[in-house]
C-alpha cells in the first residue's frame, strides 16, 4: 500500500465513525449537538475513505478532492445535509491546503 492510502485510512480508523452505533450513545443522538459531532465525524470519515482509495499521487488527491467538493452533498447517515456538506467543504479545504503547502510530500517520496 503507498504512504499517502496508508495515512489516510490510518485518520479514517483513528476516527472510529462505528463508535455513535454503541448503546451509551442511542440517548445522545435526541441532542443537536451530538448530532452535530456525527455529521463532522461522518463528513471527515467519508473523505479520509475517499482519499485513502486516491492517495497514490498528490494530482489523483487533488482530482479526488475536487471530485468531492461538486459530487457529496448529503449522506444517507447523516442527520442535517448543510451541516454534513459543511465539514465535507471543509475537511477538503483542510486537505488540499496540507496538500499544496509541501505538508504531505513525505509521502510522496
Amino acid at each position: 500500500m503507498h504512504k499517502g492510502s496508508e495515512y489516510f485510512l490510518k485518520l479514517h480508523n483513528e476516527l472510529d465513525i462505528d463508535k455513535y452505533n454503541l448503546e451509551k450513545y442511542k440517548e445522545l443522538f435526541m441532542l443537536e449537538s451530538f448530532q452535530a459531532m456525527h455529521d463532522a465525524d461522518l463528513a471527515y470519515n467519508e473523505i479520509y475513505h475517499k482519499c485513502a482509495q486516491n492517495a497514490w499521487s498528490k494530482e489523483s488527491l487533488l482530482a479526488c478532492l475536487d471530485q468531492e467538493e461538486h459530487l457529496s452533498i448529503k449522506h444517507p447517515q447523516s442527520f442535517d445535509d448543510h451541516t454534513y456538506h459543511n465539514h465535507l467543504l471543509k475537511a477538503i479545504a483542510e486537505i488540499r491546503q496540507q496538500v499544496k503547502s509541501g505538508a504531505l510530500d513525505y509521502l510522496y517520496l
